[in-house]
């Protein structure tokens, strides 16, 4: 290969290159800018469901009893004592 040809293959490489980056970052902003809408739609959808759960919590009454549990098994041994 001559030195003209390089260098045009070079320059034909950077600008590929250029170009794919930028179909890339409109590729990008587009998803950027798809999945900001339908983040807004489901927020406007769901805002009933919100303010019904939130009066729900408050009105709700009740006593949350907190603490742990352990399950203990019935265990029966043979001692001595009760051999005839």
């Amino acid at each position: 290969m001559n030195l003209i040809q390089r260098i045009v293959g070079i320059a034909l490489a950077i600008v590929l290159f250029i170009a794919a980056f930028i179909f890339a970052s409109v590729i990008f902003a587009a998803a950027a800018i798809l999945a900001l809408g339908v983040w807004g739609w489901l927020v406007w959808k769901t805002r009933d469901l919100r303010k019904a759960a939130a009066q729900a919590k408050a009105r709700a009454e009740g006593t949350v009893i907190e603490g742990e549990y352990r399950v203990e098994r019935e265990t029966r041994r043979i001692d001595d004592n009760d051999v005839h």
